[in-house]
């Protein structure tokens, strides 16, 4: 009797907390990211330090805004090795993934400028969200697209090399600071 007691007492418990995971947002993203930064640390999603098998050549011609609100100057990228994120704070693959990128930062931000554009409504919250989180990574917000950024999932990264050629290209959350892909950034 008392097994059978303890035994209904954990399923209600586990059912309260699935229940929890499924009608509370607020519980659901923190759960959710922290699930996804865990499995990120496995070295299952590292990412490829190899050359996506690409000829297209990066359109310069996007406009951004920088959280000042002043529109950057994209002519000034070019000759730059870009690694590009589009994100947002209302995902966790994005969440899981962003504190091992700003580390990826602020270990070879020198070299490789860094376009992290936030597809966020509302441009507040991602700059909250960032400051909050005390990333020093730069953020940045699309007026408009252009079709070399095309995507149809985030996050979704991509690499430009110094010739402005599309060098990589991932959808999905990927585990970018390695050795092997800093390698890999440092040597465009």
């Amino acid at each position: 009797m008392k097994k059978l007691l303890k035994s209904r007492i954990i399923d209600l418990i586990l059912v309260s907390l699935l229940l929890l995971l499924l009608f509370v947002p607020s519980i659901r993203l923190p759960v959710i990211s922290n699930v996804q930064k865990a499995i990120l640390h496995t070295g299952l999603f590292n990412a490829s330090s190899e050359h996506t098998q690409s000829d297209e050549t990066f359109d310069y011609k996007l406009v951004l805004y920088n959280t000042a609100g002043e529109q950057v100057d994209m002519d000034r990228k070019r000759g730059k090795v870009l690694f590009i994120n589009v994100w947002a704070t209302w995902c966790p693959p994005c969440i899981a993934e962003m504190p091992e990128i700003a580390k990826l930062y602020e270990s070879v931000g020198d070299e490789v400028e860094f376009l992290m554009i936030s597809v966020d409504q509302d441009q507040l919250k991602a700059k909250k969200w960032i400051r909050g989180k005390a990333f020093l990574v730069p953020v940045y917000f699309p007026r408009q697209m252009n079709v070399s950024l095309s995507y149809e999932a985030i996050p979704t990264t991509w690499i430009i090399d110094r010739t402005g050629k599309i060098v990589f290209e991932q959808t999905g959350m990927a585990q970018y600071n390695t050795e092997k892909f800093r390698s890999f950034l440092l040597s465009l």
